[in-house]
C-alpha cells in the first residue's frame, strides 16, 4: 500500500468518526447515547487493529501517525 492509501483510509474514518460524534450530539435518548458509546468503542478497536496489520504489511509505517490523522479523540473513545 502507498501513503495515498494510508491518507484516504484515514480521512474515511475521520469522517465517519465526526459523523457519529455529530448523530450523538443530536441523540437525546439513553438507547441513541449507548448506540454512539458502541460505535466510537468500535471505530477505536477498528484504527488499533488496522494500524496494527498495516504495520505488519509495512515496517515503516507511522501507528501515530496514523491514529492522529483518523482524528480520534481520546476523551470521546475513553
Amino acid at each position: 500500500m502507498t501513503r495515498k492509501d494510508y491518507v484516504l483510509i484515514a480521512d474515511t474514518i475521520a469522517q465517519l468518526s465526526r459523523d457519529i460524534a455529530h448523530d450523538e450530539g443530536c441523540a437525546l435518548s439513553d438507547t441513541g447515547r449507548a448506540v454512539a458509546s458502541g460505535e466510537r468503542a468500535a471505530i477505536q478497536t477498528l484504527v488499533n487493529r488496522l494500524a496494527h496489520e498495516l504495520q505488519l504489511d509495512n515496517p515503516r509505517f507511522d501507528r501515530g501517525r496514523f491514529i492522529e490523522a483518523c482524528q480520534l479523540d481520546a476523551e470521546r473513545l475513553a
